[in-house]
């Protein structure tokens, strides 16, 4: 019988969004015929009954959060390894922090978060950036932590490579961009918009680093050069309210008429709204992957975006694609108005993304066998 290799892999953070995304393509990419073994220490109960190979084995230690998820990175994955005698070859975290072990077990970190990259300021007494200035300042401590000789990274983005490396003086060469798998349907549904209107959809949430005022301000812009703007319909994928700041200047500015949240879509419902508008705008100028900009690229809508690292990377080769330095509201509301007025088409646009999880599980079978020849 072949020797199997035992591979630990920590995502018991991952239980919605993004993470969740991330652990399932994972687990989807498991061959059921390999040599390896996995122990996936998650929180998600259905995940047993949706990947059911002989080669992979759930636990659920029910450390997600807070003090509990640093006691289990940093001593509870350890205690559980010895006190069920299992020693593995090879330690994975797919939620951007490292785990305390033996320091000669090879270690795979998944940087998702983007966040300590970004050269943006926040203020701790401010109820709406302090969770923002606490991903900056104090959660890169638990990101470096324990890097060391025998350490790998994978980044969800190429242009977090060099940043990484530089914060944590980590070497280049240990570090991989493998972009995640961007299925996108094209259902030929379309949502149905009034014709007379020019509909405009921002795929947003009410975080700061979103931008959403950039928007408002936008057509205040229009306003003050006496634009008619009563055209313009900006349908929001969050509830009124939720971005205090966005509230506040629409109804200090009467852009009531102009602003329509419709809240949280289904993935089906986004589709629908990206083929039927007329305009994406993500002003965004944090984001580690950017999937917006692939969707609305893929139905060959005209795309306003933030002009940062992210977007560069994702959709610079998109020629439907306008990027604009965020807090600039007059180079926003002009680019919404020159679409408004030559209602562009483009073609549908498909990123060649020559990544793959088949990589990242290559990868692994490179440090399995360069540890085993270091022994």
């Amino acid at each position: 019988m072949p020797t199997l290799y035992k591979i630990f892999v920590n995502a018991t953070a991952l239980t919605s969004g993004g993470g969740l995304v991330t652990l399932r393509q994972f687990l989807d990419n498991i061959q059921p015929k390999d040599d390896c073994f996995y122990y996936v220490f998650c929180s998600v109960n259905y995940l047993p009954s949706m990947y059911k190979k002989d080669n992979v084995k759930f636990i659920f230690p029910k450390y997600r959060k807070g003090v509990a998820r640093l006691y289990w990175d940093y001593i509870g994955l350890k205690r559980w390894s010895v006190s069920n005698y299992t020693v593995p070859d090879l330690v994975i975290s797919l939620q951007n922090t490292t785990i305390f072990f033996d320091k000669h077990t090879p270690q795979i970190s998944y940087i998702m978060q983007s966040i300590p990259f970004v050269d943006k300021q926040w203020n701790v007494f401010n109820k709406r950036e302090r969770i923002l200035w606490f991903y900056q300042n104090i959660y890169p401590f638990f990101m470096g932590l324990n890097l060391g000789e025998n350490h790998y990274v994978v980044t969800q983005a190429k242009w977090i490579k060099d940043k990484f490396s530089i914060k944590f003086n980590f070497p280049l060469e240990r570090i991989f961009p493998i972009r995640p798998i961007v299925n996108i349907s094209l259902n030929e549904e379309k949502q149905k918009f009034n014709m007379g209107e020019y509909n405009v959809f921002l795929p947003s949430s009410p975080f700061v680093y979103k931008n959403n005022t950039e928007i408002a301000n936008a057509l205040i812009y229009l306003k003050s050069i006496n634009q008619d703007i009563s055209k313009f319909k900006i349908f929001v994928t969050f509830e009124n309210k939720d971005d205090v700041d966005l509230h506040n200047v629409i109804k200090s500015n009467n852009l009531e008429n102009n602003f329509l949240f419709i809240g949280r879509l289904t993935c089906t419902e986004m589709l629908k709204y990206y083929n039927g508008c007329d305009l994406v705008i993500f002003p965004s100028y944090i984001e580690t992957f950017g999937l917006p900009l692939l969707e609305a690229a893929a139905f060959g809508k005209p795309l306003v975006c933030a002009n940062e690292s992210y977007a560069k990377e994702v959709i610079g080769n998109y020629s439907g694609a306008t990027l604009l330095d965020i807090n600039s509201p007059n180079k926003w509301g002009e680019s919404i108005l020159k679409n408004f007025k030559t209602r562009k088409k483009y073609n549908k646009y498909t990123a060649d993304f020559k990544e793959s999880w088949g990589d990242f599980f290559k990868l692994i079978k490179d440090i399995i066998n360069t540890n085993l020849k270091n022994v």
